[in-house]
């Protein structure tokens, strides 16, 4: 891919959240190689971990994933897909982009204009069906794809690498086997309530992954209690038991821990003493909003932790990690591990799946107060009508 053939996928940012964007990437990567386009990747300035002005964000994190830049591609003679981009507007946002017009996966594959904009998300179990015999990923499962596609495009850059060496190398080599374990902060604002699934929970489950948040009133928490409609399930709850399980099968010498919150790096570092091991980043309570620094070198820097955790946990033997997480698919895609070496976690209710750290409503096994009044009463009845047919029976003889 280093001859222009005068047909380019102009990779963009999709959410702006590191992780989540390279996994579009990947998905995309796939797009340009079925359509025999050179890939270009293109984060710009106001992504979340990119604080410098007029650079590709990208290329602050990884080595650029072909020969050309959106410079190359911003030609007046080239024809663009969709119809809304010209040479002139490449840089800016699509701020309907959501509305996903004109962006129809088949319609994306299928353009001959010269150069095609991706700035939405497919993942690789979409785009799978399209994949034809004479491909390298034919055959493979959506998780072989993108370790496949993580292995050909996705190179760190030097300064980043040789940080995530130098940390193994001081403070995890030699004391293998080595377990990794990811746990997101709380979201204490999102509760997921199982019990009516189709009016909560869905933007997991649609095309446009929005994030909703429900923030409950404290009377409605009391009144599930007070009525007994439902029990609540704490967010991170049964990390422990898994970790248990693999210290006692593997024997466990260490425990790397990814994690954005002080409370739970508080919470393993007395549990686990000085079997833990964990990076100084920037980290945050639980009760605190998402922290966006403004400075542009201390962006970079908290992208470079973010991506560094992932790197190390990628080192590790085992790995534990938060099936709603990007971060923790993230690790899953940087080499090829066994199944029986990972465990994603994720609440299970009815067999549908929500994330692990946020609140789980489900219905309860104890009645209402009303259901039990009601079999109160029958069962006084019951006795009654027992008694008075006992009394009938004396009588009669």
């Amino acid at each position: 891919m280093n001859m222009s053939n005068g047909r380019f996928l102009l990779i963009k940012a999709w959410s702006y959240i590191l992780w989540a964007d390279v996994d579009h990437v990947l998905g995309q990567l796939l797009v340009a190689e079925l359509t025999n386009r050179i890939p270009v990747v293109y984060w710009p300035t106001h992504c979340m971990h990119n604080g410098y002005i007029l650079t590709n964000g990208f290329e602050l994190f990884f080595e650029p994933v072909s020969n050309y830049t959106i410079f190359d591609v911003a030609k007046p003679e080239y024809t663009y897909y969709p119809p809304i981009w010209d040479n002139d507007n490449l840089f800016i946002e699509d701020q309907n982009k959501e509305t996903w017009v004109y962006r129809n996966i088949g319609d994306l594959l299928s353009s001959e204009a010269n150069v095609v904009v991706a700035d939405v998300y497919y993942n690789i179990h979409e785009l799978i069906p399209f994949v034809k015999k004479n491909h390298p990923t034919y055959g493979m499962s959506a998780q072989q794809a993108y370790r496949y596609l993580f292995s050909k495009y996705i190179k760190l850059k030097s300064d980043i690498g040789s940080e995530v060496q130098i940390f193994y190398n001081s403070w995890l080599k030699g004391n293998h086997p080595i377990l990794a374990v990811h746990v997101r902060r709380a979201a204490i604002d999102m509760i997921f309530d199982t019990r009516d699934p189709q009016k909560n929970g869905n933007q997991y489950w649609n095309k446009i992954y929005r994030k909703y948040k429900q923030i409950p009133k404290k009377k409605k928490k009391k009144l599930y209690r007070l009525f007994a409609k439902g029990k609540f399930k704490e967010p991170n709850l049964g990390y422990h038991k898994e970790i248990k399980k693999y210290i006692d099968k593997y024997n466990v010498k260490k425990i790397f821990l990814l994690t954005d919150c002080e409370d739970t790096l508080k919470e393993y570092k007395e549990k686990y003493g000085t079997m833990l091991v964990y990076t100084n980043c920037k980290r945050i309570k639980n009760e605190e909003p998402v922290y966006h620094m403004e400075n542009p070198m201390v962006v970079r820097r908290r992208g470079i932790e973010i991506i560094k955790d992932a790197y190390i946990a990628a080192k590790c033997d085992f790995f534990i990690g938060n099936d709603f997480s990007n971060v923790s698919h993230g690790v899953t895609r940087i080499r090829d591990w066994a199944d029986k070496n990972i465990k994603m976690m994720y609440w299970v209710f009815k067999k549908r799946k929500y994330p692990v750290n946020v609140m789980l409503v489900v219905k309860s096994d104890k009645p209402n107060i009303f259901i039990r009044a009601a079999r109160r009463v029958k069962k006084i009845f019951s006795k009654f009508k027992m008694s008075k047919e006992a009394r009938g029976d004396i009588n009669a003889k």
